[in-house]
């Protein structure tokens, strides 16, 4: 006698088990807080409360005089230890204008939130205490947030792109050159409209984190960082601060969310990277989510009869 079985040969529609269910459940998931590093000093940054300002000068002596600080970091005096600005992971086309970001401003910031002073200390309230104590005078300047104003160049925020225009993405796509335009000819009826996408503000159960930990000996070094992209971060951070990338190791342990806010190569972890080889310790930083945000953009979109191309303004 043949037996026959009837059970369904497919995933759809029946209940599967998530691998990481029970290390989160039982509390035995690690994230990056949770990393015991004996030695470790904690990086705070100080970070411009102005969209758009220069940064006439910085006191940092009462901050360097605080319990328990270590040392403490400008933009500028950083300056020279970064082999580039910060590269963007997605160049949308070949002539996209990407402005030079460093992971702390050294003369000007651009938006509220850029990093300004990074100070290091044996504890995280000792870090954040002295970012109270560090008196930085700065000349504000006229601030672009809205989209369609910054694309009329009245106000350039990035004086050597010479505009605020990033670039334009064709998004005419077309089986022979000309059937677009010509089904628009073609059509009965014909609409021409303009369509705002709001901001977007990710947030996250756990803030973005990184612990940037040296080894003994040799230059090498091992990434802890809440990221979304360990190997894209690899290679960015590795570019950022020059070192071959064969010396990098980037480990994401659990993450407390993401939805695209931690797809970037963030000025905190190059920081990170960067001072631990200044004190052979390894360093921690967390980034609070409720105070720090990249630079939000609101997305204008016409559509008109002959093509669609939306544009973006630098950030």
């Amino acid at each position: 006698m043949t037996m026959t079985d009837n059970r369904q040969n497919t995933v759809i529609g029946t209940r599967q088990l998530r691998r990481e269910d029970p290390a989160l459940l039982t509390g035995e998931a690690k994230f990056t807080n949770d990393l015991n590093l004996p030695g470790a000093l904690h990086l705070s940054i100080l970070r411009s409360p102005h969209a758009h300002a220069k940064i006439v000068s910085i006191d940092t002596a009462a901050a360097k005089a605080s319990p328990g600080v270590v040392a403490v970091y400008t933009g500028a005096e950083l300056q020279s230890q970064w082999a580039g600005p910060m590269p963007c992971a997605w160049p949308v086309t070949p002539d996209m204008k990407n402005p030079p970001h460093f992971p702390l401003a050294a003369s000007k910031v651009c938006y509220v939130g850029d990093g300004v002073v990074a100070v290091l200390a044996t504890s995280e309230s000792a870090s954040r205490d002295a970012l109270d104590l560090i008196d930085v005078e700065y000349k504000v300047l006229k601030a672009v947030v809205d989209v369609e104003e910054a694309l009329s160049d009245a106000n350039i925020i990035h004086e050597d792109l010479g505009t605020n225009k990033s670039y334009t993405w064709n998004l005419k796509i077309e089986a022979t050159e000309g059937c677009v335009e010509d089904a628009f000819q073609k059509a009965a009826f014909k609409v021409s409209e303009r369509y705002v996408q709001q901001r977007l503000l990710p947030m996250a159960m756990e803030p973005r984190a990184v612990a940037a930990v040296p080894q003994p000996f040799g230059g090498d070094i091992t990434l802890y960082s809440s990221t979304q992209i360990p190997h894209i971060l690899k290679v960015m951070a590795a570019l950022t601060l020059g070192i071959p990338e064969q010396q990098v190791r980037v480990i994401a342990p659990s993450v407390g969310g993401g939805f695209g806010s931690k797809l970037d190569c963030m000025p905190k972890s190059c920081c990170a990277w960067r001072l631990r080889g200044n004190t052979a310790c390894p360093c921690v930083g967390l980034k609070s989510a409720v105070k720090t945000q990249w630079p939000p953009f609101t997305v204008v979109v016409k559509c008109n009869t002959s093509n669609s191309q939306p544009t973006r303004a630098a950030n």
